[in-house]
């Protein structure tokens, strides 16, 4: 019998607020959520050993750590980036990509833009006014919270550093910005990886997806009801997406 291959949850550029119940939603499936460099656990790491690059080569290894040769990915927002990255340095390594709003152009990377260009100082104010309130923060993405997603969003954004957020959006526009990334998906696309892309209702206009991306997908799925932070909304349609997507 074939081994069954582990689901890697790649998040963006703020550590992903997941909730319990995803492993065992997507068993027999092994699931796990790593820390990227910079984010939780690996906090400690230095700015200038962020990157698209660095998550891509540590997500790899992480597969290998786990004991697998193969993983299916999904990737949210820049993670969606990373896991291109690592589809197109270690295509072995890749059973299938989710791109749940993945970055694919710079118009997508517009914040990550702007949190770049910041000096330290008020990158650092920006994070801690999204910490003192994240109901606010939640709401300007459309999100009207419960107190448990209002509980998730605090910690996630108690995750990581201005830092890595700084780094990691740096990284992003550069990668996005290079015509080597499109090149780089369109290699994939010709490849046997399947590509899936995934989109939350709300958000779907805002997501700069070249047409022929989408014309080349294996699928596109729609979460109705959603906007980018989908797992966050609604959990439970989130997972049966990625249920749907992913064979056992």
């Amino acid at each position: 019998m074939a081994q069954v291959k582990p689901i890697i949850f790649i998040h963006g550029l703020f550590q992903g607020p997941f909730r319990p119940g995803v492993t065992e939603f997507l068993s027999p499936n092994p699931v796990s959520i790593p820390d990227l460099p910079g984010y939780g656990t690996h906090r400690h790491v230095p700015p200038e050993a962020i990157s698209v690059g660095a998550a891509a080569d540590f997500i790899c290894g992480h597969i290998h750590e786990l004991g697998y040769d193969q993983a299916h990915l999904v990737g949210h927002s820049v993670g969606g980036a990373v896991a291109v990255v690592i589809a197109s340095r270690y295509p072995e390594a890749v059973a299938s990509i989710v791109s749940a709003e993945g970055n694919f152009t710079l118009n997508d990377a517009f914040w990550s833009q702007r949190l770049a260009q910041m000096d330290r100082s008020e990158a650092e104010a920006l994070l801690e006014s999204y910490r003192a309130n994240p109901r606010a923060w939640l709401a300007g993405s459309g999100i009207d919270a419960t107190q448990e997603q209002v509980e998730f969003a605090a910690h996630s954004l108690a995750a990581q550093p201005s830092s890595t957020l700084q780094a990691m959006a740096g990284s992003v526009v550069q990668t996005t910005s290079d015509a080597s990334y499109l090149q780089a998906i369109a290699t994939i696309l010709d490849q046997s990886i399947p590509f899936h892309l995934v989109a939350g209702s709300r958000s779907r206009d805002g997501w700069d997806v070249p047409p022929w991306v989408l014309q080349r997908a294996t699928s596109v799925t729609i979460q109705p009801g959603a906007g980018h932070m989908m797992m966050l909304e609604d959990q439970q349609s989130f997972l049966s997406i990625i249920r749907q997507l992913i064979p056992v």
